[in-house]
């Protein structure tokens, strides 16, 4: 179905940079340089700089950034990392990828770890809390940290939808997301605010030891200069071409960010009275949010979303069974009452840069006349 507005647009977004595209494409296949070269050490020069921290590594996807930053933390089997249900299955899939328990907590109205839950999940054989930064808003991490330093616990963020988040601290400075933990973990999947042409991750810290371990592990252990293998590794690197597309992409990244917002604020503006959905707009002044999705909460979810399927708009639902209800968790004894109810209302609306005021108008006018 060709839709009058689609969830995503990647066709638009090639078309407005082809040229650029074709050449850093050329580029790269012309010098042959396609592993290991210097487009992916700009790239991680640069993320670095935007995130804030020392060090970045480019890996091939979010779920390996994910499983490499805790594998190099040192997390293994008989462990316990904290972390929530109402994410991608890859957040809870990196955990048990070391032979580790993932123990789920409950979220908050904003869909983002519930801080307040974090004390009583915590055992003797808790090593870590990996927070989920969800559709462009970070978790709070003035608690989160706090709570993490208390217990002496290595936080890993998962940070996949949230590059550009910021979250202001108690002294009031600005941090970004990916730049408190130990690590943090990007997605550049296609569809990502920051979006590769296939798949791509990347691992952000200060830790010297974990982007060591992290460098090593993505390319079966070696260490390319020495020619020595120090550890049982993957095959997980970003390779040249996807750095080259992104660092194209990267000249754009902050009046896409703008844009995103700008868009959030039409929805907003739209929707704010219809009190059969609660819209993801928060008063908290700390937070910095990027709406890599548009998620409201609606009353007739799945009739909602029939209706404007059929009037020519594209949405996405994530996720309607709680992960903990899923096949690869079972058995379980776990309820989550807001994952719950989350699941049953949550659906986003289309949200990318290229999105026309007139395509958002038009989904507006829809819902309205839904609810009317």
């Amino acid at each position: 179905m060709k839709y009058k507005v689609p969830f995503v647009n990647p066709q638009k977004q090639y078309k407005d940079h082809k040229k650029e595209f074709l050449k850093t494409v050329d580029d790269v296949f012309s010098s042959g340089d396609l592993i290991l070269r210097s487009d992916l050490d700009v790239f991680e020069r640069k993320i670095a700089k935007l995130v804030g921290t020392k060090y970045a590594v480019g890996v091939n996807s979010g779920t390996d950034a994910l499983s490499l930053s805790m594998e190099a933390a040192g997390i293994k089997a008989g462990d316990e990392v904290i972390t929530v249900s109402h994410t991608f299955m890859a957040s809870i899939s990196a955990i048990y990828h070391q032979g580790a328990k993932a123990v789920l907590i409950d979220v908050g109205e904003d869909f983002n770890m519930n801080p307040d839950l974090i004390e009583k999940a915590i055992t003797s054989k808790t090593v870590a809390i990996e927070p989920v930064h969800l559709n462009g808003r970070m978790c709070d991490m003035a608690q989160i940290m706090a709570i993490a330093k208390k217990y002496k616990l290595m936080v890993i963020e998962d940070a996949a939808q949230a590059l550009g988040a910021k979250f202001k601290t108690k002294e009031g400075k600005w941090k970004m997301a990916g730049s408190f933990g130990l690590a943090g973990c990007f997605s550049m999947y296609p569809f990502k605010i920051l979006g590769a042409f296939g798949d791509a991750g990347i691992v952000t810290t200060n830790d010297r030891e974990i982007a060591r371990k992290a460098r090593l592990l993505r390319y079966n252990g070696e260490d390319r200069k020495k020619r020595k293998f120090y550890s049982h590794g993957y095959t997980a690197l970003l390779d040249n071409v996807q750095a080259g597309l992104l660092n194209v992409k990267l000249k754009y990244f902050p009046d896409w960010l703008k844009r995103r917002r700008e868009i959030a604020e039409l929805y907003k503006k739209g929707l704010e009275n219809i009190k059969e959905v609660k819209l993801p707009h928060f008063p908290d002044p700390r937070f910095f949010d990027v709406y890599q999705n548009y998620a409201l909460r609606a009353r007739s979810r799945d009739k909602l979303a029939a209706y404007l399927n059929k009037k020519g708009v594209e949405t996405i639902i994530s996720w309607p069974i709680p992960n903990y209800k899923q096949p690869v968790m079972q058995p379980n004894n776990i309820f989550l009452p807001e994952t719950e109810k989350i699941c049953q209302e949550v659906i986003s609306l289309p949200m990318f840069p290229e999105l026309t005021n007139q395509q958002i108008g038009y989904v507006i006018n829809f819902i309205k006349k839904f609810y009317a």
